[in-house]
């Protein structure tokens, strides 16, 4: 293609590359974020558990 066609084609694919490119960025980041906030969470459950805090509870160990 010559003239203006192959312009506005050119801009079209750097148009879709940026937004590609834009698109990844959004979705590592929520994937970082969703990570983090998995990992709080975790921890938060962890620690405010009390029989992880009692090391004398037999809670989950029968014999």
């Amino acid at each position: 293609m010559t003239g203006r066609l192959s312009t506005a084609s050119r801009h079209l694919e750097e148009l879709v590359d940026a937004i590609a490119d834009w698109s990844i960025d959004l979705l590592r980041r929520a994937a970082g974020d969703m990570a983090a906030a998995i990992d709080h969470a975790a921890m938060r459950d962890v620690e405010g558990a009390r029989e992880w805090r009692d090391l004398n509870s037999n809670r989950g160990f029968q014999s």
